[in-house]
């Protein structure tokens, strides 16, 4: 029992830390772009932003590495363990989707926080018909990661988690269930506004995730480190 307590104390505390770094991520974002309004539909305003918003966006990336993806691996295992049994035909699909939506949002944020400062230093020191070759290479990589790996692939997988486990912990825990629900709802509604180029819906639920996740994470964080709230079965 005193094991199960610790593993949760420190699932919840890696969970709430993980929201200043979400939130680092979305406000180095803010100030890369110098407040532009179009900045989240109009990524590629980054490019011509100079070389400071590239090095300002490298950190962002790292941040959304952490804040949005890795230090939630422990609580999707947590999350399996204490839902296993109310659902347990499911949960280990659920789980795998959790597990999935947090690698390839990791690989995505990778990618990016290692390529735009390269490319936006380079696209700020180069020629006119150079720049050419950084614009088509800037735009190809980050619609790779924006709308295949995050609005196809991360947005879906991470839909059906929420909802899944959201619905599994409702009879137990209604208000974070509801919550849940609406959280994987949302990131579905990205997923099939990429899909079927609906922009505007697109973006609606992309800015909800980003704002929403956090909350989210911040809430199960406060549960787990009370340690009264959710009881894990044993692995």
């Amino acid at each position: 029992m005193e094991q199960q307590h610790s593993f949760k104390k420190i699932v919840g505390w890696l969970t709430i830390i993980s929201v200043p770094f979400a939130f680092t991520n979305f406000t180095l974002t803010g100030i890369a772009g110098g407040n532009n309004s179009q900045e989240f539909s109009d990524l590629y305003f980054y490019l011509n932003a100079g070389v400071e918003a590239g090095y300002l966006m490298k950190w962002s990336w790292l941040a959304d590495l952490l804040g949005y993806y890795l230090l939630l691996v422990p609580a999707v295992f947590l999350i399996h363990y204490w839902l296993k049994a109310k659902n347990p035909y499911w949960m280990s699909v659920f789980t795998f989707c959790g597990l999935a939506y947090v690698f390839s949002g990791s690989i995505g944020a990778a990618i990016l926080a290692k390529i735009w400062p390269t490319l936006i230093s380079g696209y700020a020191s180069a020629d006119e018909p150079i720049k050419e070759i950084y614009r088509i290479v800037f735009i190809n990589s980050t619609q790779m990661v924006y709308g295949g790996i995050w609005g196809y692939l991360e947005f879906l997988l991470a839909g059906i988690w929420w909802v899944g486990i959201g619905f599994t912990m409702k009879p137990e825990r209604k208000a974070l269930g509801i919550v849940t629900i609406i959280l994987g709802v949302l990131t579905l509604a990205a997923f099939a506004g990429e899909v079927f180029g609906l922009k505007n819906i697109a973006l609606i639920g992309l800015m909800t995730y980003l704002i929403l996740a956090p909350v989210w994470a911040f809430w199960l964080g406060i549960s787990l480190v009370r340690g009264k709230e959710i009881q894990i079965e044993n692995p």
